[in-house]
């Protein structure tokens, strides 16, 4: 019996509960699957017993795995963890739990049972230790050479692994998308997963995503996705959907800030539209901030605040095209006039001698310089009035 003693204390990610420390096992098994095919991942429950195991077909669990940081993930983009800590902080977190968790590394003849034990080292505190028996002699090794067995899982703890586990629930709704799934469903609304594993809530989100591993990264503790993440490809979801109205409810929320309207289709641009025509009237224009709403209402319209995302998509369909060729010449006429004469120089300086170029760019930096004494003059009378 050879006895490994970890340095990593029984508290260790506190926030973590049950369904978090059985995410990761099942986790490494979907990984050794994704890295090899023919490794295919197992998961049971016996609900009598209430024990749950999980493995895979031809994995092994080598003892430098109990290193931190020691792991072949990092570099890989379809993993899930990469940070080579998962199996052993879901083992700390079940065994505080009062779970009992056995791992049968049977093609390596090996038993490994872990525990907390009262560490001399560290004072008497609480610290995992693998207790690992080798030469285990089995009268039969099972299909799967690694299987982790997890004892005192009742029927309501697996429900809520389940729950937290796309690859265990059946009959929902979802749409599929080069950077994961939409989850339509309800009771998914907010949730946010990653290669079928719940990881956090966004409450602003109106539906629920699955994101592809390979296009966010998770936090060190798993608990989170970067916000900006969610949003971005959430909306690049969103624009490579076949569900139009839910496309269009999307406009208007946080699932579609950063909808591009060039990804939306003209008949669809012109559907939104529409509605927004029929529900505002004749005279309506979409606006998103304040300055558009005032300019607007110079020019005659009747301003509607919507987000910036559906703004772009109604000013790009045919019903207002006018409108948005007058916003584009307002703004051309509003750009400093030595960007408009330098934009202008080098459409047409291939048609020029040499003297005649450097002419013009010598009037382009006397326009330059007027303008920067202009604003550098009115910043001065800011000052002295207030």
């Amino acid at each position: 019996m050879r006895k490994y003693e970890l340095s990593i204390s029984a508290d260790y990610v506190p926030s973590w509960g049950i369904v978090e420390g059985v995410r990761e096992f099942y986790q490494n098994a979907i990984d050794e699957e994704t890295r090899d095919s023919s490794n295919k991942m197992m998961l049971s429950y016996d609900a009598d017993r209430e024990i749950l195991q999980i493995g895979n077909k031809h994995s092994e669990l080598d003892i430098k795995s109990l290193l931190f940081g020691n792991t072949t993930k990092d570099k890989d983009e379809d993993m899930i963890g990469n940070h080579g800590e998962g199996y052993k902080i879901a083992t700390v977190v079940l065994l505080r739990n009062q779970k009992r968790v056995t791992f049968y590394n049977y093609c390596r003849r090996e038993i490994w049972r872990p525990r907390l034990v009262k560490s001399r080292k560290y004072d008497g505190l609480l610290v995992p230790t693998f207790f690992v028996e080798t030469s285990a002699v089995w009268e039969k090794i099972p299909e799967h050479s690694l299987i982790i067995n997890i004892e005192g899982i009742t029927p309501q703890e697996y429900e809520q692994i389940k729950d937290a586990n796309l690859h265990l629930q059946e009959d929902y709704e979802k749409e599929h998308t080069m950077y994961g799934d939409i989850l339509k469903d309800e009771k998914f609304r907010g949730k946010v997963f990653v290669g079928g594993l719940f990881i956090c809530r966004e409450q602003r989100l109106e539906i629920g995503i699955d994101f592809k591993p390979k296009f966010v990264r998770l936090e060190r503790d798993r608990s989170m996705v970067n916000s900006f993440d969610i949003q971005w490809y959430a909306s690049r979801m969103m624009e490579q959907i076949k569900d139009a109205e839910m496309l269009k409810k999307s406009l208007n929320s946080y699932s579609g800030c950063y909808i591009v309207q060039e990804c939306v289709p003209m008949d669809l641009k012109n559907e939104i539209a529409e509605d927004f025509i029929n529900e505002f009237g004749a005279k309506a224009v979409p606006v998103s901030d304040q300055g558009d709403m005032d300019g607007m209402k110079r020019r005659g319209y009747k301003p509607v605040i919507v987000s910036e995302a559906k703004k772009k998509v109604i000013l790009a369909s045919e019903y207002f095209q006018d409108v948005e060729e007058e916003n584009r010449k307002i703004q051309e006429k509003l750009r400093p006039l030595c960007d408009r004469l330098c934009e202008f120089i080098e459409r047409i300086e291939d048609r020029l001698d040499e003297d005649e170029v450097l002419e013009l760019y010598g009037f382009l930096d006397e326009i330059t310089a007027d303008e920067e004494k202009e604003g550098t003059d009115r910043g001065r009378e800011n000052l002295l009035f207030n």
